[in-house]
């Protein structure tokens, strides 16, 4: 009996962790809003200068006409457009890859006219 050591009461190890993990969780929380935040506004000004550059496509231009307009108007597509951009873009292929193309069909730049009013 003589040999044993006497146990030592419990010590106390101060334990901050639970105070660090919140104020980490608070930071990614803060950063994930913002970035949130400032994507939404940066997507919105990204349509607003897509619909000014196709508001100001040079008709006279169809190849020009052809790229910009799949280029801006991918950006302004919803579920509602989608099938009219889809066949003006193909409508738009003939114009797209050739050295020489002609001028563009009236009808068909109506119909885009009316894809950038909507």
């Amino acid at each position: 009996m003589n040999q044993l050591k006497d146990i030592k009461p419990i010590v106390a190890i101060a334990d901050d962790s639970l105070i660090y993990f919140l104020i980490v969780l608070i930071i990614v929380i803060a950063l994930a809003f913002l970035y949130w935040r400032l994507g939404k506004k940066r997507h919105d000004s990204n349509k607003k200068i897509a619909l000014k550059k196709l508001q100001a496509l040079d008709f006279s231009n169809s190849k020009a006409v052809a790229y910009d307009f799949k280029k801006y108007a991918q950006l302004l597509c919803n579920e509602t457009n989608q099938a009219k951009f889809k066949q003006i873009n193909s409508d738009l292929e003939p114009y797209k890859y050739k050295k020489q193309v002609g001028d563009l069909n009236p009808a068909l730049i109506q119909t885009i006219q009316d894809f950038i009013r909507v």
